[in-house]
């Protein structure tokens, strides 16, 4: 059962190679709590730990977590992060109703979770680019939900996707994506609870009255979530929203995208921004014409001058 920390929940997002005193540091950490490497896999790592459950090890969210601290401090700090994992993560629960009021929506890039070996269950939201898991919400830790856990439910797998999105509007209060930049109109959730970026869902609910052009929205973390309401002005925001993602999603722990999403009535859509020597090209995706339709007949009946193109 893949188990991790609230401030580790790593979806072995890899790629680069680590420093060796960050090896050396986890080799530390790890002798430390008694966990005996299995497998190294570049990018994550396998352990078991003293009582004997299997632990999966993302790396790269713990070296974002590190790189910027004193590197006299990380074992101690990777140690910290590793025992945060409580016992109840690390065991499957044995009936998926036991749970329900702890489930809760997890937004994840479309390749992360692909192990088969871990079975956990996805949605995509976006082909190729995002996509949302379950996980079961412990007091200082989590895990996800998988696929047979699922079946054991006797429930599918949109009955939990649903309550788990239940449980997070029970805990997101009025005003929790609030007003950041006012002469942008940018809004940013400020809640800080590791669901952050899974609020993005909860738009219509918690940003009312954009139910007609949606929103632009940046996920570039799990702990970020950047939110523009669609109107005549904001549309030419789009290339400046997603600079801000890149920026985020290159140096923030836990990354998720660093792309812009238009998001209306629940359904996503890959807002693509493309750059042409100078020039910033928009491509929008193509149910987006009537929006732009809409937004320039809204400024020719305001004072005719010529509205936004694309």
């Amino acid at each position: 059962m893949p188990s991790f920390g609230h401030s580790n929940p790593g979806y072995g997002f890899g790629g680069p190679r680590y420093p060796g005193t960050f090896l050396l540091a986890l080799r530390e950490a790890l002798t430390t709590l008694n966990w005996q490497p299995t497998t190294w896999k570049g990018h994550s790592v396998e352990c078991v730990d003293p009582r004997g459950q299997s632990q999966h090890i993302g790396l790269e969210n713990m070296y974002r977590r590190l790189k910027r601290e004193p590197r006299e401090s990380w074992p101690k700090m990777l140690v910290d992060l590793l025992s945060s994992v409580s016992p109840e993560a690390a065991t499957p629960p044995d009936n998926l109703h036991d749970v329900a009021d702890q489930l809760f929506v997890r937004l994840a890039p479309s390749y992360a979770r692909k192990d088969p070996a871990l079975d956990v269950w996805s949605r995509p939201l976006v082909e190729g680019h995002l996509s949302a898991s379950l996980v079961i919400d412990y007091p200082s830790s989590m895990s996800y939900v998988t696929e047979k856990m699922i079946a054991g439910s006797q429930e599918g797998g949109a009955y939990w996707y649903d309550r788990a999105l239940a449980n997070l509007s029970n805990k997101s209060e009025a005003g929790c994506i609030a007003m950041v930049h006012e002469e942008t109109g940018l809004m940013q959730a400020q809640v800080g609870d590791a669901y952050d970026s899974s609020r993005a869902l909860l738009l219509d609910q918690l940003v009312r009255g954009h139910e007609e052009d949606g929103f632009f929205v940046t996920v570039p973390g799990r702990d970020h979530l950047l939110v523009l309401p669609i109107t005549g002005e904001t549309l030419q925001m789009a290339p400046w929203l997603r600079a801000i993602a890149g920026k985020t999603y290159r140096e923030m722990p836990y990354p998720i995208s660093p792309e812009l999403f238009w998001v209306r009535g629940g359904v996503w859509h890959l807002f693509s921004i493309e750059t042409d020597g100078e020039n910033v090209v928009m491509k929008p995706p193509a149910a987006f014409a009537p929006v732009i339709a809409r937004l320039r007949s809204a400024d020719d009946d305001e004072d005719g001058d010529e509205s936004p193109a694309i």
